[in-house]
């Protein structure tokens, strides 16, 4: 039985998101996992004032 195939990358990146709570940092890091969001334009604009 194979496993997950591993993933080849030419870079390794490192972001530390600060912000006060409930900004969406969560959400920026559930949409980057598993590859979900291939472009940095999938996010949602939601804007609740």
């Amino acid at each position: 039985s194979q496993g997950s195939p591993v993933k080849s990358y030419d870079y390794l990146l490192k972001f530390l998101l600060v912000g006060d709570s409930d900004v969406g940092k969560g959400e920026i890091l559930e949409s980057l996992q598993d590859g979900a969001a291939e472009s940095p334009y999938a996010y949602s604009n939601d804007c609740s004032w």
